[in-house]
C-alpha cells in the first residue's frame, strides 16, 4: 500500500534533497528539490530504484519532465476513458428545408423542388439506438486499475405509425407515409394535408402515404403524387397529378397541360381546354367535360349537374352514361366505348408473333421434305452436312408447332374477349346531339340527327351500330 505521506507532505528521496509526492487522483508523480536555491540535480539511477521502493511502478517516465518551478513530472498513470452514453443512430434523414439543386454540375437551383416530405415505406428502418459502451479502464502510478465509468443507458421514444423492435433498439415504419420526428420522436404519417395552394411555397408533391389533401389549387407548372388516395379542394391549371388510389378535384381541371392519372375512380367537377385524364377505373363526372382527352378502364359516369360532354375524344372500356353528349354547334365529340387499347396491342403483338413462328414452321417443314427426299435419291452417299442439317430441323420442328398451338390459342381467347367488349354502350338520358362519332368493336357511326333519352348499341345481328329508344327500367337506373 502506498504511504499516506506522498500524498500529504511527501517523501524525501535522493538524500533528502528531493521530495516526491503523488497527486490525489494517483495519476501523476512529482519530484521538488527541497532547496530550490541549493540546485541539486537528479540521480536518475537512483531515482528509479527510489520510485520502485515507493511503489510507483505504472506509466514511469524514462526521462523526467519539467513540471516547472524546478519540479519535475516523473511518473503519469492513464486516467480511464469515460463509456459513450446511448445515441441514436438515424437511417433516413429528415427533410431539408429550401429549394434544392437539381444539377450538380450547374448552379441551378429549381424552387418548386422544396423536398418537404420524406417518404419511407412500410418496415423500413428509420433509426437505432447504438447502446452505451463500458469506457476503458485506466492505471494509476502505482500499477493499479482504475475503472471507467459506463455509458448512460435510454429509451428510445417513438411516436405513432412506428414499430419497436423486440429488442427495443430499432424503430421501423409500421405504414407507408411521410416520416417526421414530431416532438423529438420519429413518427410515420400516412396522411398530408397541405393548406392553400401547391405553389412556390410548397412545391412539387410527392407523397407514399394512403391520402394527399391539398385545399387550394394545383398551380401551373407544378406536379403531385401520391401513392393513395388525392382530394384536391379549388381545382388544376395546367399541372399533372398522379394517384395510386382515387382522385378527386372540386373545381375545374382546365388547360392542356393538365394530366389527371389514377389506378382508382376519378371525380371532377368540370374539365375544359383539353386537359388529358387516364383511370384504371371510373371516371365521374360532375357538371361538364369539354374538348377532353379521357382514357377509361371502366365506365365514365356524367350524370350529375349538366351532365355534358362536349368535344375531345373519350375512350373506356366500359360504357358511357351521360345527360347531354355533343351540343348545337355541332361539335365533334368522339366516344369509344368497349375498347382497352392493352388488348388491342396484346392481340396485334400475339398476330405478328403467330405470323413470325408460322413462316418458320413452313419452312422448316419444306427443309425436312426436301432433305428427305436428297436422301432417299442418295442412299447411304447423304453428306453429313446435310445430315446434321436435317437432324436440327426435325429437332426445332416440335418447338415450332408447340408454339404456333399456344399462340393460336392465345390469340383465339383474345378473340373471344374483344367480342365480348362490343356489349358495350352509351346512354344518354337528355339531348343527343349531331356531330357525335361513336365507336363500338371495329365499327364507327357519326350521329346526324338530334335524339333524346337514347342507347347507342352494337347489333351483332346486323353488325351495325344502332341508336335506339331508352326504355323506362334504363332511365330509373340511371347511375349517380
Amino acid at each position: 500500500m502506498a504511504s499516506e505521506k506522498l500524498f500529504k507532505g511527501g517523501v524525501e528521496i535522493q538524500n533528502g534533497a528531493f521530495i516526491l509526492r503523488v497527486t490525489k487522483d494517483r495519476l501523476q508523480a512529482v519530484v521538488t528539490p527541497k532547496d530550490i536555491k541549493a540546485g541539486a540535480q537528479l540521480d536518475h539511477d537512483l531515482l528509479q530504484k527510489e520510485l520502485a521502493e515507493n511503489g510507483i511502478v505504472g506509466g514511469v517516465l524514462p526521462t523526467p519532465e519539467s513540471a516547472g518551478g524546478g519540479s519535475f513530472l516523473v511518473a503519469k498513470g492513464i486516467p480511464p476513458a469515460p463509456g459513450e452514453n446511448a445515441r441514436v443512430k438515424m437511417h433516413v434523414k429528415p427533410a431539408v428545408p429550401g429549394p434544392q439543386k437539381t444539377d450538380p454540375d450547374k448552379d441551378q437551383v429549381d424552387y418548386r423542388e422544396l423536398g418537404s416530405i420524406v417518404n419511407v415505406a412500410k418496415d423500413r428502418l428509420l433509426l437505432e439506438k447504438v447502446a452505451p459502451s463500458l469506457g476503458k479502464a485506466g492505471q494509476d502510478v502505482f500499477g493499479v486499475g482504475i475503472p471507467a465509468k459506463p455509458g448512460k443507458d435510454s429509451k428510445l421514444k417513438y411516436g405513432k405509425g412506428v414499430t419497436l423492435s423486440p429488442d427495443e433498439m430499432k424503430i421501423f415504419a409500421a405504414l407507408d407515409g411521410k416520416f417526421v420526428m414530431s416532438e423529438g420522436k420519429p413518427t410515420v404519417f400516412g396522411e398530408h394535408s397541405i393548406t392553400g395552394d401547391v405553389d412556390m411555397k410548397v412545391g412539387n408533391i410527392v407523397f407514399g402515404g394512403s391520402k394527399l389533401t391539398i385545399s387550394g389549387e394545383v398551380l401551373p407548372g407544378f406536379s403531385v403524387k401520391c401513392r393513395g388516395d388525392v382530394w384536391i379542394g379549388q381545382g388544376i391549371n395546367n399541372s399533372a397529378v398522379m394517384a395510386g388510389g382515387a382522385l378527386t378535384v372540386m373545381g375545374g381541371v382546365v388547360g392542356e397541360e393538365s394530366k389527371l392519372r389514377a389506378k382508382g375512380d376519378i371525380t371532377v367537377d368540370f374539365v375544359e381546354n383539353g386537359p388529358k385524364l387516364e383511370t384504371a377505373s371510373y371516371l365521374r363526372v360532375n357538371d361538364v367535360l369539354l374538348q377532353a382527352q379521357v382514357s377509361v378502364g371502366k365506365d365514365v359516369i356524367a350524370t350529375q349537374g349538366n351532365g355534358t360532354i362536349i368535344g375531345g375524344k373519350i375512350v373506356a372500356a366500359g360504357s358511357v352514361h351521360v345527360k347531354e353528349l355533343g351540343c348545337d354547334a355541332e361539335v365533334i365529340t368522339e366516344v369509344c366505348v368497349g375498347l382497352v387499347p392493352s388488348l388491342q396491342m396484346k392481340k396485334q403483338k400475339i398476330d405478328e408473333e403467330l405470323g413470325l413462328w408460322s413462316d418458320r414452321l413452313n419452312e422448316v417443314i419444306k427443309n425436312i421434305s426436301a432433305l428427305e427426299k436428297i436422301k432417299k435419291e442418295l442412299a447411304g452417299k447423304f453428306p453429313e452436312d446435310k445430315s446434321t442439317l436435317l437432324a436440327k430441323c426435325k429437332g426445332f420442328m416440335p418447338k415450332a408447332m408447340e408454339k404456333v398451338t399456344l399462340l393460336t390459342e392465345e390469340g383465339k381467347a383474345l378473340e373471344v374477349e374483344l367480342e365480348q367488349m362490343v356489349n358495350e354502350v352509351v346512354y344518354v338520358y337528355g339531348h343527343l346531339f349531331p356531330g357525335v362519332v361513336v365507336k363500338i368493336g371495329p365499327l364507327v357511326r357519326t350521329i346526324t340527327l338530334e335524339e333524346e333519352q337514347s342507347v347507342i348499341f352494337f347489333d351483332k345481328t346486323v353488325h351495325q351500330i344502332l341508336v335506339r329508344k331508352m326504355s323506362r327500367d334504363e332511365r330509373d337506373s340511371m347511375p349517380t
